[in-house]
């Protein structure tokens, strides 16, 4: 993601998934926020993918 355009937007999460999240960028040798923007492009992909089998059904 070096060379991108980001930016900065204030997030509140249950603690339960910071602590998942956390746990992940621990195993990962990640940040929690370059962790959760990976989760993020990763969830919004499997949505993309999601969606175009459906239009295919």
């Amino acid at each position: 993601m070096k060379g991108v355009n980001k930016s900065r937007y204030p997030l509140s999460l249950e603690s339960a998934v910071k602590d998942q999240a956390e746990g992940e960028a621990k195993k990962n040798r990640r940040s929690l926020n370059a962790e959760l923007g990976l989760l993020i492009e990763e969830g919004l992909k499997w949505r993309e993918i999601q969606q175009s089998k459906q239009a295919v059904a």
